[in-house]
């Protein structure tokens, strides 16, 4: 045999997939309902604030939920902190008060988590909370986008053809919203949490206080 011929590959016939043989490769792929992580929607932080452009508000009550909010703007800052109030801690915080917390996202699908106030016990109800109460329920139905007039609410609806209804089914559940939106300090749990302890004017608390977390 010459070495032209020897180094001539082998060839084989690879037989046809069967059924079978379908079945078992797609064995391999992991549930389609996990999303494939590329066309997905992921949200790694949902912004807490009024709405500033068109919006809508989810229909949904299970999107709206009532809690006491600490609202903390430092004078260097521009931006503005939200905190939740644990039940136990509510009343510590005399600067905090009952928000209704509503879940509105824009037309290209981004979510957002408005606070909207109530009066204390005793206090009188004002214009800017209930215009803004009054332009959430109007945002069930219909893409509106908020105007600042008079100490108060008015909003301007979006023209025909703007926006389809939102896909309210990309968004994560309520709950999980709330965790993004507040990150890992944002809940007011007990009297050692910073800022409880900066709204006091309390001392700094000791970095090593004897107790490991870990």
């Amino acid at each position: 045999m010459s070495d032209e011929q020897a180094k001539k590959p082998k060839l084989e016939v690879v037989p046809p997939v069967t059924p079978s043989d379908a079945t078992d490769i797609e064995a391999l792929w992991l549930d389609p309902g996990l999303g494939d992580g590329i066309t997905d929607a992921h949200w790694h932080e949902i912004p807490i604030d009024k709405p500033r452009d068109f919006f809508r508000v989810h229909p949904d009550k299970a999107f709206r939920r009532k809690t006491e909010i600490y609202v903390h703007k430092s004078e260097d800052e521009i931006e503005k902190h939200y905190y939740i109030i644990d039940p136990a801690m509510r009343g510590k915080i005399i600067e905090a008060r009952t928000c209704i917390l509503v879940t509105c996202i824009y037309r290209d699908g981004r979510p957002r988590l408005w606070p909207i106030p109530f009066p204390r016990e005793g206090e009188k109800d004002n214009s800017a909370w209930t215009s803004a109460r009054a332009a959430a329920r109007d945002a069930i139905d219909e893409w509106i986008k908020l105007v600042w007039t008079k100490k108060s609410y008015q909003w301007r609806k979006a023209l025909s053809g703007y926006a389809p209804d939102p896909d309210w089914s990309k968004l994560p559940p309520y709950n999980d919203m709330v965790k993004l939106a507040v990150g890992a300090h944002g809940i007011i749990r007990d009297t050692n949490h910073p800022m409880y302890r900066e709204v006091l004017g309390a001392p700094a608390k000791a970095a090593d206080d004897g107790n490991d977390d870990l």
